[in-house]
């Protein structure tokens, strides 16, 4: 019972990071269309 009970808590704990983890993606993919509207079309292949 223990063991099913320490999966169950690693098991949420990996979830609640990936989402987590696909939040922070989406804001700051959100905060950078926002911050910097079509810019990557100005931007020089030089300058990656």
């Amino acid at each position: 019972m223990n063991h099913a009970v320490l999966h169950d808590v690693r098991a949420g704990f990996f979830l609640m990071v990936c989402l987590a983890m696909l939040a922070f993606i989406c804001a700051v993919a959100a905060l950078s269309t926002v911050m910097r509207p079509a810019r990557w079309t100005d931007r020089k292949p030089a300058q990656l």
